[in-house]
């Protein structure tokens, strides 16, 4: 985006850019997402579930075509593979290959921790793609909108939170 269209934007927005707000302007193709620019320098990408991260494409995508907040999570739903949730009481699967083990244990260890730091703010590890909108609409990264008592969702592009702020250390 050049300076011109980064000014104007502001202007028009009052610095807050939204996914609908990037629709509206005609600055997102038809069938694509925006992921938000500074999601992993912001802490998003590193204190995350793996569930949240892998489908946000796919959410940015949903509210860029319009879905409302129950065809989101039937499309999210569709979009999941076996493996997307981590089954806490399973450390080694024994379905899995010797390289694939590995993988795991080091997402697993991963997601414990996050699992850890989510629920000590007082936040719930998602379960399924419900939880995982929640937890975005709970850290204010996504927000309902409420068009035609149609539950549209909307997407911070920025300003970006730094999540520390939302997930402390504790």
């Amino acid at each position: 985006m050049s300076s011109f269209q980064n000014d104007t934007i502001n202007f028009i927005t009052g610095g807050k850019v939204t996914v609908k707000t990037l629709v509206r302007l005609g600055l997102i193709p038809a069938g694509q997402c925006v992921i938000p620019n500074q999601f992993y320098e912001m802490g998003w990408g590193k204190w995350l579930p793996m569930p949240n991260i892998t489908s946000l494409p796919y959410l940015s995508h949903c509210i860029a075509c319009g879905l409302n907040k129950d065809d989101t999570i039937k499309f999210l739903e569709q979009k999941k593979k076996s493996i997307t949730f981590i089954d806490f009481s399973k450390k080694n699967p024994l379905d899995l290959t010797e390289i694939y083990k590995e993988e795991y244990e080091l997402l697993y260890e991963r997601e414990v921790e996050v699992k850890r730091r989510l629920e000590v703010n007082g936040y719930e590890y998602p379960r399924n793609m419900l939880d995982v909108v929640n937890l975005y609409l709970k850290l204010s990264l996504v927000f309902e909108l409420k068009e035609d008592t149609v539950g549209l969702l909307d997407m911070i592009v920025r300003p970006l939170a730094q999540i520390d702020t939302l997930l402390a250390f504790k």
